[in-house]
């Protein structure tokens, strides 16, 4: 880019008119300065790319088989700040007689000016009175440069004798466009504020609708997927999102919906089906599809009409859920509590694992909060009994009594009991059934790494994976969480059993925690 620097200095020179400054260098310098400071701007405060790619300066075959591609209008800006403007629909030629087949082909677009309204003056010169600034497509075996924007590729064949619109944009095949590679302008117009506030108060509201669904006995999978509004609140929050994922916001509405339909439709009896609210629901879906698909439209166009139907949408929905909804955790009488079958232990109880004093008679993680139910103190003859642990089938059993440390410096001494093969029992009295329940284990943390398969009440809970080592602090509280589908008696029976060849199993103590309100 010239930067109209004189030699030794730096900067920008601004034209300052006076009295008789008429020169044909004057009035050019001034005109430069502003071309030059537009492309400054556009070049590093919007980038080079495509604007709204998803939606201009697009390629789309003909629609009789051709060698012929068409490009959508819209508007790019190249590595040198030089927009490249397209103002209509403009079709290029690919012709591969010219390449060595197969070869990939790149349809590019470039900057190009063009003198126009040439003029012949008084002393015989010939002047043009404008520079017209366009366009011009380039189809080469070659990827595109700083002064190119890629507007697709194609892997044309030996046999090729037409281009094809690819069946899967994200996989596309042999002589299908390819717009995969397409640089888009990395600064766009964010989301209008007052559309981006009226859209995540609908996503909060589709939300509890699909929560309160999500507790029929039929419909528990419609839970989980309302995460997903979840998701896309946090993004839009963030200002990720700019105005040219609208498409894909109204679309991700339209396909929850569509995946309600069809599991209301599939696990509804059809007496159910038969309602009012049910069929007024369908046809609001039916018809917010319907808009979306309108040939020729963009996101932008129907917004204000999506927002509208996405509106009704909330209201029908509501209705949807006094129709079959249930409070999550609240059940109708006689129906089967869709509990969970898994709970990971994430680094939120990393804390835990650490805990040097007395364990608390509260914890409070992820959201719940964990009391204290009870402690089993091995080689405690009474607690032994009482919980009635056991070891059994083992190759060998020991007593060790450590003094050990806690990461945080403390000091411990305790007696506990180690074990190679077979496995370890006891019994947990008092359990709330349904709930989770979590057995926090107490143990030497100098030989790691291994797997124990946890069984509760005769049924295989999951494996508890004892990652790392440390032999330096060796003190860890090692927590598994049993899901509340597995707690199913007011007395669970828990055995655990090594999975890892050569590896002893230590305990000294166990708590037991679950949460009462869960």
């Amino acid at each position: 880019m010239d930067k109209m620097e004189k030699e030794g200095e730096q900067g920008y020179e601004r034209v300052h008119f006076f009295k008789y400054f008429l020169s044909e260098e004057d009035w050019n310098a001034r005109h430069d300065y502003h071309v030059q400071k537009r492309r400054l701007h556009l070049c590093n405060m919007h980038g080079m790319g495509i604007q709204d790619g998803d939606q201009s300066l697009l390629v789309r075959a003909q629609a009789e088989p051709c060698l012929k591609v068409d490009v959508t209008p819209g508007i790019g800006t190249d590595g040198q700040g030089r927009e490249i403007y397209v103002p209509a629909v403009d079709s290029v030629a690919i012709e591969p007689d010219k390449f060595q087949l197969p070869v990939t082909l790149y349809v590019k677009v470039v900057y190009q000016e063009m003198a126009s309204d040439r003029v012949r003056l008084g002393d015989g010169r010939i002047e043009n009175r404008f520079f017209r600034e366009t366009y011009r497509f380039i189809v080469s075996d070659r990827p595109a440069d700083d002064n190119q924007l890629e507007l697709c590729r194609i892997a044309v064949t030996t046999d090729c004798t037409a281009i094809r619109d690819p069946i899967d944009p994200t996989m596309p095949g042999p002589n299908e466009i390819d717009m995969r590679n397409r640089r888009l302008m990395p600064c766009t117009r964010a989301i209008d504020m007052e559309a981006q506030h009226t859209i995540l108060r609908l996503l909060r509201d589709r939300k509890a609708a699909f929560d309160r669904l999500g507790g029929h006995t039929k419909l528990p999978e419609l839970a989980l997927l309302g995460q997903n509004f979840a998701i896309m609140q946090e993004l839009i929050e963030s200002n990720v999102l700019k105005e040219s994922a609208l498409g894909g916001i109204l679309r991700f509405f339209q396909a929850l919906d569509t995946h309600v339909i069809e599991s209301v439709t599939a696990s509804i009896n059809p007496e159910t089906l038969d309602r009012p609210e049910w069929k007024r629901h369908v046809d609001n879906c039916r018809a917010f599809r319907i808009l979306l698909d309108e040939p020729g439209k963009t996101p932008m166009q129907i917004l204000q009409m999506a927002l509208v139907q996405l509106e009704k949408l909330s209201i029908s929905y509501a209705h949807v859920v006094r129709l079959l909804g249930n409070e999550r955790r609240i059940y109708i009488p006689g129906q089967v509590k869709p509990l969970p079958r898994t709970y990971p232990i994430t680094s939120s109880w990393d804390f835990v694992k650490v805990w040097s004093a007395e364990m608390p008679q509260i914890f409070k993680i992820d959201d719940l909060e964990w009391f204290l139910i009870g402690e089993l103190n091995i080689t405690d003859e009474a607690s032994e009994r009482k919980y009635k642990f056991r070891i059994c089938e083992s190759r060998d059993i020991w007593k060790n009594r450590q003094r050990l440390y806690f990461p945080d410096g403390a000091l411990i001494d305790d007696t506990g009991v180690a074990h190679e093969g077979g496995y370890s029992e006891f019994e947990i009295p008092g359990i709330i059934p349904d709930t989770h329940l979590c057995v926090i284990r107490m143990m030497d943390y100098a030989r790691g790494d291994y797997e124990l398969l946890i069984n509760a009440n005769g049924q295989d809970v999951g494996i508890s994976r004892c990652d790392g080592y440390d032999r330096r602090t060796r003190w860890r509280n090692w927590p598994f969480v049993i899901p509340s589908a597995f707690v199913n008696d007011t007395v669970l029976r828990v055995r655990q059993t090594c999975l890892t060849a050569d590896r002893d199993i230590n305990m000294f103590r166990y708590w037991f925690y679950q949460p009462l309100d869960w």
